[in-house]
């Protein structure tokens, strides 16, 4: 028995078009069995609806572990789809099930379906999909992997929920999904809103970079900076890099500052470096680079092992440091600053340290001691992540704005000039 057939026990097998009337049968059993404990009965206090695409078995497991664990805390309907590569049964099977927690002497009730469809199916999902979100409520999408950008049956789905919830750092491509990206979410703007885990993981980052100049006599290096270095991990060295991270982090910075490309400018360098030249409102140019570092191990963001599993394993004997240092696909690695100021030249750097799970600053300004500081990095799970993106229902103009300044940059890379 498959992995993903263990994690379906306990739920109930039903046609697709009799998932409505298979939920309403085991919420009414949950309440019959709450009664007969002495127990309240539950009302079906759904507060949004979760649809997690999958593209195969092994995404498909983790995202309903992931949905298992969130279920505590976000009562919901959440609909997993997953496409297997066979081609027995039926086109679409669909498994259903409840849950009821308890805790501190309430009691919460959500609803899980599981829609497998086999080949040749998937495209069809939609609308099996669409007419199972809870209307009155938000939706959400989360799309594990790259998704199928401007096929009708992503674009269907973008249509039907009101975030979409992606990760740059998963896509074979990470450039052209920050231009698809950056692409659907100016056409569809006024529908739904988009969360990037790509940017969320590097918060530490940026509030290390704007807490340079938090001091008055530093503020006039922030608008004197003509050379920015930003280096991502690319491992090995014939590893396909994804630069995802490093642009998001570039576009946020040009945007915040008011950096810009002039009309028919490109990028230049190859892939181990990236350079760029925007101009600031008064026509100062500022010096990009997006570097790779090879060499630096990398495994899968959800593969890494979150705060709390770290301290779970420290207690279960496992010494300190015995897991080799990892990161994520494109994790930032260093961000470099040069600033002139009166004449005076500064620069600032954070670094991330041989642990991968703590970054320092490290500045160097005429005639100013700056202190260093040391920050610890946190491997938020995909359960963290996710919990996160759930808790936020407006745009984020900030996100949006840098996700706009990164596509533009990316897509001037050579070789990937977009029209």
């Amino acid at each position: 028995m498959s992995e993903i057939n263990d994690l379906l026990v306990g739920r109930r097998k039903v046609e697709v078009d009799q998932i409505e009337s298979a939920l309403d049968n085991i919420w009414r059993e949950t309440n019959v069995n709450t009664l007969s404990g002495g127990g309240v009965p539950v009302s079906r206090n759904a507060v949004m609806t979760l649809v997690a695409y999958t593209q195969n078995e092994d995404e498909a497991v983790r995202a309903l572990k992931t949905i298992d664990s969130m279920s505590a805390t976000h009562p919901s309907r959440c609909i997993l789809v997953t496409t297997l590569n066979a081609r027995e049964g039926a086109p679409i099977e669909a498994y259903v099930g409840g849950y009821l927690h308890t805790e501190g002497g309430a009691s919460s009730y959500g609803e899980q379906i599981v829609l497998e469809a086999r080949d040749g199916t998937a495209r069809h999902m939609p609308g099996a999909v669409l007419p199972l979100i809870l209307s009155g409520l938000p939706s959400f999408l989360w799309w594990n992997g790259e998704p199928p950008w401007r096929t009708e049956q992503f674009e269907a789905m973008v249509d039907g929920c009101d975030r979409i919830i992606v990760d740059t750092s998963e896509m074979i491509h990470g450039e052209d999904g920050l231009v698809a990206l950056d692409d659907i979410d100016r056409r569809k703007i006024s529908n739904c809103a988009f969360s990037d885990f790509n940017w969320t993981r590097q918060q530490p980052w940026r509030e290390l970079v704007a807490g340079f100049f938090d001091a008055d006599v530093l503020r006039p290096y922030l608008d004197g900076i003509d050379r920015l270095t930003v280096e991502y991990a690319a491992g090995g060295e014939n590893a396909q890099p994804n630069p995802a991270a490093a642009y998001l982090f570039v576009g946020w910075l040009a945007s915040r500052l008011n950096w810009r490309t002039q009309h028919g400018a490109h990028g230049s360098g190859m892939d181990v470096e990236r350079q760029h030249t925007l101009y600031s409102d008064d026509g100062r140019p500022i010096v990009v680079e997006v570097t790779a570092r090879y060499g630096v191990p990398i495994k899968s963001w959800h593969d890494i092992v979150p705060e709390e599993a770290s301290i779970d394993a420290s207690a279960s004997g496992v010494r300190p440091g015995t897991r080799p240092a990892c990161v994520g696909p494109g994790a930032l690695m260093s961000v470099h600053l040069h600033a002139r100021a009166g004449g005076k030249a500064g620069t600032f750097v954070v670094a991330r340290e041989h642990d991968m799970r703590h970054a320092s600053t490290l500045s160097h300004v005429p005639e100013q001691v700056l202190p260093s500081q040391t920050v610890h990095l946190p491997s938020l799970g995909e359960s963290a992540l996710l919990m996160e993106q759930l808790q936020q229902l407006s745009h984020n103009p900030i996100y949006e704005t840098a996700l706009t300044a990164a596509a533009h940059l990316s897509g001037l890379t050579p070789g990937r000039v977009r029209s």
